[in-house]
């Protein structure tokens, strides 16, 4: 139990493990179903494009209403694209074409040098080399400028290779079979303003096509948009020496192949109004490897469609975190605490609706500094710091998640579970509920909230399993948890009201610090004290024999915790280890068996629930009852040996490029 990650970070070698159940459906039923804790696919919520072809308007919603998610009405309403931002033959189109290898000037088209200056709407193709020289876009305001980009390369070692100075909108068109090159050497100027960028926009850009784009950014950032920056097609390499894509007001894609080396950031959106800084994708497939963050908003991040694949910061053993026992967390052992190297960070809300999204990562591999939620897609992470992690509320509605590897799973001051299949590894806690500024430490309840009212949850922890500095809500769903090993963590833990009201619940885990239910809650749950070692199976039957719940441990336990809607008062209920009987308990309450810590932040008179057998909530780890000895910190589980193989041993975890 700790306030603000009490547990010290471990870095210990952890193994993916997936448990299986048999769960009887219903309380009169006596036919067991299996349930195989497996990463699958869940249904995605895909947005349909209606385009100005289709709808005959100039501008339409690009989500077709169809996204479902909570990131905000004022920048829903600009989650648009215009006809013009996809790609359109331009074979019948009135076209300036201009051979960068001796280019000449023409309507529209000015040349001083190896300096192409482009001057009026219309569309523009470029093809050969032009070295050492530039493109300049500079029409009026309300013209839109068509770049064609065939086989065309263009390096520049003094400024911009493409700067679009003004206009309304340009857009970059690549078209099938041809590849393009951009380079630079060094961050150009105009007067005041820095062209940070190998392409660089004041205005609107679009890039669109099926061709192929190599920017080499050896200055700065590699595609810089300081309105907005949509992508609908085309290949983009990018190699840059700070930034990969940058919208100051957004970035949006719907189709394509975007692959980002980044020293910086992968995708960046800066302005912090309420309708710009925020990025959306609805399509495609972005590779991203970046030395900080992967995606950074300054507003909102959602992703609806497509495939996203990132690491950051090197992965998630690229920065070693450690504990700060007390309050801190994991801390950065880098000299430069200014870096943020996280997946996907979004300053106000992060929504995952659709799509698979694929994340190893130094720090938190989805974080938002406000609200999450994931209602669809499929969702891989691996972390060294937090799995999921928003700073005021998470809430998982609908799809698979998958956490590989991190210090804690999921982790937000109200932490709601209302579906979707979730299974997560972590070497401290597996879920946590903390943060609230009414965290008043161990052993006082603080305003943070766990609450589970559905879906399959799978937990592998070090340190406790789920862990709430408020209260723990288990409403229903199926949940299985595998706790710590050591006596300093529980299965179970909250420092507030734990109840279970209903759902399929198993835990397995050490004994020291074990908690049970409230006699509030309304599902009867049992707890035994029961020795096993990793790779066993344990079965729950009752007395008609029939099997209630059954999973592969992962890691040695004594003691195993159940609760079902079918468990009644009276009855008695086996636990069978590798088909032995192991330990038996009868009925008689709410809460029956070994007994727990009870829950601190209850009623007076007691810790704040009742202990399964009354009084003060059972035994202290270290024998004193009177609660005036503290129990130790976890010591780690660098000890234990994973199982390996099948036939009663669980498989092992898909691989991180697996399609989930």
């Amino acid at each position: 139990m700790k306030p603000n990650r009490l547990s010290t970070k471990k870095h210990t070698l952890r193994f993916a493990v997936i448990l299986s159940a048999l769960v009887l459906t219903g309380c009169a039923s006596t036919q067991s179903t299996t349930s195989s804790m497996s990463a699958s696919s869940a249904s995605s919520t895909v947005s349909t494009v209606s385009t100005s072809e289709e709808s005959g308007a100039d501008e339409t919603d690009s989500t077709g209403g169809a996204m479902n998610g909570t990131i905000g009405s004022v920048i829903e309403a600009n989650l648009s694209f215009k006809n013009k931002d996809f790609y359109i033959d331009y074979s019948t189109e009135d076209t300036v074409k201009i051979d960068l290898s001796a280019p000449k000037e023409a309507d529209g088209v000015k040349v001083s040098g190896s300096t192409v200056t482009i001057t009026e709407a219309g569309t523009y193709v470029l093809s050969g080399t032009l070295t050492d020289g530039q493109v300049i876009i500079d029409a009026g305001d309300e013209d839109d400028v068509r770049l064609v980009l065939e086989n065309a390369s263009i390096t520049c070692t003094t400024t911009a290779p493409i700067y679009a100075k003004n206009a309304d909108k340009v857009i970059i068109s690549l078209p099938e079979n041809t590849e393009s090159s951009v380079t630079d050497t060094v961050t150009g100027t105009d007067g005041n303003d820095a062209l940070i960028a190998a392409i660089f926009a004041k205005c609107d850009l679009s890039v669109n096509g099926t061709g192929t784009l190599n920017v080499n950014a050896n200055a700065n950032d590699g595609i810089t948009s300081e309105d907005k920056l949509k992508i609908t097609g085309g290949v983009l390499n990018i190699t840059s020496a700070d930034d990969g894509l940058v919208g100051k007001d957004a970035v949006l894609m719907k189709d394509g192949t975007v692959h980002i080396t980044a020293s910086g950031n992968g995708i960046k959106s800066t302005k912090s109004e309420a309708d710009k800084g925020y990025v959306y994708i609805g399509g495609g497939t972005v590779n991203i490897t970046a030395e900080q963050d992967g995606i950074q908003a300054e507003t909102s991040v959602l992703i609806s469609a497509g495939e996203v694949n990132i690491t950051a910061g090197g992965g998630a053993n690229g920065e070693q975190k450690t504990g700060n026992a007390m309050f801190g967390g994991a801390q950065s052992t880098t000299t430069d605490e200014t870096l943020s190297t996280k997946g996907i960070k979004a300053e106000a809300a992060l929504d995952i609706t659709g799509g698979t999204v694929t994340v190893d990562s130094a720090d938190d591999s989805l974080h938002s500094s406000d609200s999450m939620t994931v209602s669809g897609g499929g969702i891989t992470v691996k972390s060294g710091d937090d799995g999921l992690h928003a700073d005021n509320t998470l809430t998982i509605e609908d799809g698979t998640i998958v956490v590989e590897e991190s210090c804690e799973g999921l982790e937000a001051i109200d932490l709601i579970i209302n579906g979707g299949a979730i299974d997560v590894t972590a070497s401290d806690d597996g879920l946590n509920a903390a943060g609230s500024a009414v965290d008043g430490g161990f052993g006082t309840a603080g305003a943070d909230t766990l609450t589970v009212n559905g879906g399959t949850l799978t937990v592998n922890a070090s340190g406790d399993g789920l862990d709430s500095n408020g209260a723990l809500t288990i409403n229903g769903g199926t949940v299985y948890v595998s706790g710590p090993t050591g006596d300093g963590n529980g299965t179970f833990d909250c420092d507030g009201v734990f109840t279970i009201n209903g759902g399929v619940v198993l835990g397995t885990g050490s004994s020291g610090m074990l908690k049970t239910p409230t006699t509030g809650s309304k599902q009867n749950t049992i707890s035994v004290s029961c020795t096993g070692s990793a790779g066993d199976t344990v079965e729950v039957k009752g007395a008609d024999g029939n099997t209630l719940v059954s999973a592969v441990a992962p890691k040695n336990f004594t003691n195993v915790t159940f609760s079902t809607p079918d468990i009644t008062e009276g009855e008695t209920y086996t636990v069978y280890v590798n088909g032995t009987e192991a330990a038996s308990e009868t009925c008689s309450g709410v809460v029956s068996g070994a007994t727990g810590m009870g829950s601190f932040g209850g009623g007076p008179g007691n810790m704040g629930g009742q202990a399964p057998n009354g009084g003060m909530g059972g035994q202290m780890p270290n024998g004193n009852s009177d609660g005036t000895t503290p129990p130790e910190m976890p010591s780690g589980d660098s000890g234990i040996t994973p199982p390996n193989g099948n036939g009663g041993t669980p498989p092992q975890m898909p691989d991180n490029t697996s399609d989930t």
